[in-house]
């Protein structure tokens, strides 16, 4: 028996078709496989989008964390100027208020000798 030349490509279009086929039945698995991993990527997608919306809320809160901070920050900068500053002012009262207790101190020993001296009737010596 002897082949034609349209039979042999006959013959080659059919062990074509068998082997796509079969290449397509041993495929098929690997193909699902591929499908399965895509749609648990395309899930894995879907849960970063939402951890990234959260990380972006919590970004926000956090930046308003922070500038609320550096107001704290800076009210209490003022505030430690102006304890810094009260306590030169206290200083110096109380700078003033010794000032003026040593002078009535001096004063009231003065009236005193005076007194004594304008009942003795004689000057301190």
């Amino acid at each position: 028996m002897t082949l034609t030349k349209e039979d042999m490509q006959a013959l080659s279009c059919m062990m074509k078709e068998e082997i796509r086929e079969g290449i397509r039945d041993e495929l098929k698995p690997v193909n699902e496989g591929l499908d399965t991993i895509a749609n648990r990527l395309d899930k894995v997608d879907e849960r970063l989008g939402k951890v990234e919306n959260r990380l972006d809320k919590v970004e926000n809160r956090l930046d308003k964390v922070e500038n609320r901070l550096d107001k704290v920050e800076s009210e209490v900068s003022a505030l430690k100027i102006g304890q810094r500053e009260l306590s030169k002012q206290m200083k110096r009262l109380d700078e003033k208020v010794t000032d003026t207790y040593n002078l009535a101190l001096e004063a009231w020993g003065q009236s005193t000798e005076n007194r004594h001296w304008l009942e003795n009737g004689k000057l301190p010596t």
